[in-house]
């Protein structure tokens, strides 16, 4: 099982719980003690990542964990903080993607990203990653009805914003590297490692 089903199914099973614990979700899942401590740490809502989906409940021994919406007012600031904030940082990864020649390697007839053009990638893929999310919340808060109605249409802006942002940057490395199709290869190969439950958002695009 991947990381990002592992993920899917996770969340999709704390949907239908009032709690799980560690260790029951990794008999359900059969996944190793790795994989699932790593995914419900970086889903986790902390201070600092008020959006995290994930909730922990540290005061019950096996820990439990839940799902807990958050005030739709994070979200909405956290989508356009986000989307402004990451323009400084895809017009760097750009420019040093456009410099093909010193990104790739081929090792007997196989184009390859070299280090330089994976430390862009996972740049990249961890800002994907993010929009990922916020799309994702967006939608399953709509879902559960935890968006207040004077807010729906604030919703649906967000959503559709973070949309044309994950489908701008696509379309950006496609025509960066659209004259090689070896390359082109390598980028998508590697360009998705960091997917965040990336179902959910296919099937709304």
């Amino acid at each position: 099982m991947t990381k990002p089903e592992l993920e899917k199914k996770i969340f999709l099973h704390l949907t239908k719980v009032k709690f799980s614990t560690h260790d029951e979700m990794k008999k359900l899942f059969k996944c190793t003690d790795k994989d699932l401590t790593n995914i419900i740490s970086k889903n986790s809502k902390t201070a600092s990542d008020p959006l995290g989906f994930i909730l922990v409940n540290k005061d019950n021994t096996p820990h439990r964990y839940s799902l807990e919406p958050t005030n739709y007012d994070t979200i909405h600031m956290q989508v356009n903080n986000y989307l402004k904030g990451i323009n400084g940082i895809l017009t760097l990864c750009y420019r040093n993607l456009s410099v093909q020649s010193t990104l790739f390697e081929n090792n007997s007839g196989t184009t390859s990203l070299n280090k330089k053009g994976i430390d862009i990638l996972d740049n990249i893929s961890l800002i994907l990653d993010r929009i990922q999310q916020l799309s994702f919340l967006i939608t399953y808060y709509k879902s559960i009805n935890k968006i207040p109605k004077n807010m729906i249409s604030l919703a649906n802006e967000d959503h559709t914003k973070c949309i044309n942002m994950y489908c701008k940057i696509i379309k950006k490395l496609q025509n960066i590297v659209n004259k090689e199709k070896s390359q082109q290869q390598a980028i998508d190969l590697y360009l998705f490692k960091h997917q965040f439950v990336v179902n959910h958002l296919t099937s709304i695009i």
